[in-house]
């Protein structure tokens, strides 16, 4: 994904709205590593084929979804470095 570098005040509002909205509809803070995350999301996924809010929280859902399907219980645990 990529986008352009410079947004105008509507693209802006767009990405924190959608960004606030998200956060909001899944309990998520925005300052988290998560909501940073969903939020480096949005200024990726913005123009490349949403430029609204909807359109955006829609990506960022299947983004999420996408990245959970990855993810499995139970699995075997990653030793740390520090064992």
């Amino acid at each position: 994904m990529s986008s352009s570098s410079v947004f105008n005040v509507d693209q802006l509002n767009a990405i924190r709205d959608a960004h606030l909205e998200w956060c909001a509809e899944n309990s998520v803070d925005p300052k988290s590593p998560l909501g940073i995350e969903a939020a480096a999301f949005l200024i990726r996924a913005f123009d490349v084929d949403h430029d609204d809010v909807e359109g955006l929280v829609a990506a960022l859902d299947r983004h999420i979804e996408e990245r959970g399907s990855h993810v499995q219980i139970g699995s075997t645990r990653i030793p740390s470095t520090d064992e």
